[in-house]
């Protein structure tokens, strides 16, 4: 059976892993992740895996040029489809 990801459970695995260094944690900015949580939700229904829904959403929010080094997402997907929901 494979796991449905919501955006609220990858809003708060982006949370917990901060792959982008926002700090979001010590600010108990609880929602940063949020519409990037919306967006990989989106993707996943359109067939992109959790990887490189990731890297797009994340890449279209934080870097201008799209460039994103993914090796900061791989705890992240390896956490989301390991979880047992």
């Amino acid at each position: 059976m494979s796991i449905v990801l919501k955006a609220h459970m990858i809003s708060r695995a982006l949370f917990e892993f901060d792959p982008m260094n926002t700090c979001c944690k010590e600010n108990d900015c609880f929602d940063e992740y949020d519409r990037i949580g919306e967006g990989v939700e989106g993707r996943l229904r359109q067939g992109f895996s959790l990887k490189q829904a990731l890297v797009l959403e994340l890449a279209e929010s934080f870097f201008e040029d799209g460039s994103l080094h993914t090796d900061c997402l791989d705890q992240v997907v390896s956490y989301l489809e390991g979880r047992d929901y």
